[in-house]
């Protein structure tokens, strides 16, 4: 059973802040520097301050990023930058954007959502974490005691009750409406008693597969089996909840660049590569767009990927024959595995053809994982990384299979489009 229920949201005072579009970001996690210093100089109360505030050299253990997101969260509530809705409420949150040449709008709704342990199979999480994210959220959590980005939750709804349900809401005016990167972000609040039952009850005998923010779900429920005394209200969390049934899901693959630990022969990678895959070379100076499609059309019938080394040289990597990378596969790892492009990838060519353990965390200071295939490429060729390795997106199925089985797949193994807006609203906790 998965306990859904209403909250009481905090939304930015547009009568203070002006336009939403002033002071919404992306998730933290794909903020880079240039889009940070971006968002800071857009305006002073953008949630970025909140979210993954600046850094400095002269930081301390009592004036940090955290602290400072802290004060400013305090601060805008006292000064009503941010008001808190008098009645509980679910949130429909709809995003149409354009996705291979056709119009997608993907709709569900922001709710708070019990904590609970994996293990007890009715919240799933699809992907690894990283320690370094878990340390610098479990921070921002500890000190803020609120959510200020949503996890990102998929539920099984064949009959699209739920869908049709949240539908009949759209029709009105949205409290909130930003275009943010060629996606038009709307926002609605439900307050209606008899569709908040409705949607609490239709959720309550289903699973939640955690699409994004396992770095954010780990560490919540970490702060709440810690400080769940003092903050009971800790127990629940932020949470978009969407319908994979719905076929408004866009997953992107993520690419990974390596940077090898030791100088290394590339005749002999080469010579072991073939042991395992059919290797076809692309014409010199391919573009990428074509690698990708013909890396995609390759993907249709066997687990494949694209190597590029620099200098305009790529080849196509056709995987053999799965079962190749069981003598590879660890104690703990399920054979499920084996039909997955990433775990193949992170199995037999990182692990054991460049020795590149990528699930301690000196393997993972030896990639980089870029969703922007193209300035993958550039950054080979500039020497900053020795190859990338183009993959194919992780198909929705797969994710959804083995989650319920309680199998986690290679960190960043998929990439969920579009992303979700932070600010929209925020989910504070009682104290």
């Amino acid at each position: 059973m998965v306990d859904v229920v209403p909250f009481s949201g905090l939304l930015f005072n547009q009568d203070k802040t002006g336009e939403i579009g002033q002071v919404i970001a992306p998730p933290y996690d794909v903020i880079r520097t240039e889009l940070q210093d971006t968002l800071y100089a857009r305006h002073p109360f953008n949630v970025v301050r909140l979210i993954l505030g600046k850094q400095f050299p002269e930081d301390t253990e009592n004036d940090n990023r955290y602290t400072r997101s802290a004060q400013d969260f305090q601060t805008w509530r006292k000064e009503s930058v941010l008001l808190q809705d008098p009645s509980p409420a679910f949130y429909v949150y709809s995003q149409e954007y354009a996705f291979e040449g056709q119009t997608i709008t993907r709709v569900g709704f922001f709710a708070r959502v019990k904590l609970e342990e994996f293990s007890r199979g009715n919240i799933c999480p699809h992907e690894f974490t990283l320690a370094k994210a878990r340390k610098d959220r479990a921070q921002l959590i500890q000190a803020c005691q609120a959510n200020f980005s949503p996890v990102f939750g998929l539920f099984s709804d064949p009959s699209k009750q739920i869908d049709a349900r949240l539908q009949s809401f759209m029709q009105t005016e949205p409290i909130s409406e930003v275009t943010e990167d060629g996606v038009r972000n709307r926002l609605w609040r439900i307050t209606e008693e008899d569709t908040l039952t409705f949607l609490s009850d239709q959720l309550a005998d289903k699973k939640v597969t955690i699409a994004d923010g396992h770095h954010r779900y780990e560490t919540a429920l970490g702060y709440f089996q810690e400080h769940g005394q003092e903050v009971p209200d800790s127990a629940w969390i932020l949470m978009f909840l969407t319908n994979l049934d719905a076929d408004s899901l866009a997953i992107y693959p993520i690419h990974r660049q390596v940077k090898l630990p030791d100088r290394w022969d590339r005749q002999k990678f080469e010579s072991h590569v073939q042991e395992f895959f059919e290797v076809t070379p692309q014409p010199k100076n391919t573009e990428v767009p074509t690698l990708l499609n013909t890396l995609n059309k390759a993907g249709e019938k066997a687990i494949a990927f694209c190597i590029y080394f620099g200098g305009g040289e790529a080849s196509i990597l056709c995987l053999k024959d799965p079962a190749l990378a069981d003598p590879f596969r660890e104690d703990d790892e399920p054979e499920d595995l084996l039909n997955l492009g990433v775990y193949q990838l992170h199995t037999l060519i990182l692990k054991h053809l460049l020795k590149i353990n990528t699930r301690t965390p000196e393997g993972q200071g030896y990639l980089h994982y870029n969703v922007r295939a193209e300035e993958a490429r550039q950054e080979v060729d500039r020497g900053k990384y020795d190859m990338v390795f183009f993959m194919n997106a992780t198909p929705i199925r797969q994710v959804r299979q083995m989650a319920e089985k309680g199998i986690r797949l290679p960190q960043k193994a998929t990439y969920f489009y579009p992303k979700l807006l932070s600010g929209l609203v925020i989910n504070p906790f009682k104290t």
